[in-house]
């Protein structure tokens, strides 16, 4: 049995404010790899948490809070180290977003390590219980520094307490055919098919937003009760996609739901029914 395995409780927040994603949907499909788990459904994340504070404590924790996202902002996509302190303008604009209801705007890269723990904070405040698996999808846009290239990338999803995964990741991280870059590169600015995808790559507000984002759950699922989220073959749902086309046939072009290996690991799971 694994360490987390005994648990009973996820909770999925929906922070996108995306038509395209079906929370119920997505909750259905946690319940069906971990049958007997109790899914909570919740709206956005941030108005569900300061929700709980008490009347008095809710503007210290928003100034907290819109001081912590500031500093978790990437101004310099090539410089490792941040400037933790942003001018007060910046903690302003970060407070005033934190009363929006989702979407909130997009613009800014946050580092998802530090978007991550700065969330990871409210869920205490809010009474989440420790031991729970946390999800929560928003439409925000972080990425994490990479030492090969020494630069921050866009990711969709960032494993820790909580799992936080961006629908504007989805369509921004995995790389697009590489035609589409050549063209740019060349001077011809956007090619005819990026205004037509041709189902090729995932758009704002694609249809197919739910169903992809069922691998996601099923990756944070696997690294909450395993460690280990992700799979090198492609096709399996949790293959870490870093482009377009292995995303869209891993999450929806398949045959099978896992490789043969992780197929037999989800039925360890508790009261795991058929996948």
């Amino acid at each position: 049995m694994y360490a987390n395995q005994a648990s009973c409780e996820m909770h999925i927040f929906d922070s996108s404010g995306s038509p395209a994603v079906n929370i119920e949907a997505l909750a259905d499909y946690g319940r069906e790899l971990l049958g007997g788990t109790e899914v909570l459904c919740q709206g956005d994340f941030i108005g569900y948490c300061l929700g709980k504070c008490e009347p008095p404590d809710v503007d210290q924790v928003e100034n907290e809070l819109a001081e912590m996202l500031a500093g978790a902002r990437v101004t310099e996509p090539t410089a490792r180290t941040r400037t933790s302190k942003q001018p007060q303008p910046v903690a302003d604009y970060e407070r005033r977003m934190l009363r929006r209801e989702p979407p909130r705007p997009v613009g800014v890269l946050y580092d998802g390590f530090e978007l991550c723990l700065t969330y990871n904070g409210l869920l205490s405040r809010a009474g989440v219980d420790a031991d729970a698996l946390v999800l929560v999808i928003t439409n925000q846009l972080f990425g994490t520094f990479e030492e090969d290239d020494s630069r921050y990338h866009a990711r969709v999803i960032i494993f820790g307490s909580p799992c936080i995964v961006s629908t504007t990741g989805l369509v921004e991280a995995p790389a697009k055919p590489r035609s589409q870059y050549i063209g740019r590169q060349l001077g011809f600015g956007q090619s005819p098919a990026m205004g037509d995808a041709s189902g090729r790559w995932l758009l704002p507000n694609d249809p197919r937003t739910t169903e992809v984002l069922k691998g996601y759950l099923a990756q944070a699922i696997f690294y909450y009760v395993t460690g280990e989220p992700f799979c090198e073959e492609r096709g399996c749902r949790l293959f870490n996609a870093h482009w377009q086309e292995d995303l869209l046939l891993s999450q929806l072009g398949s045959e099978r739901e896992f490789c043969e290996y992780h197929r037999i690991v989800a039925h360890t799971f508790k009261g795991v029914g058929n996948v």
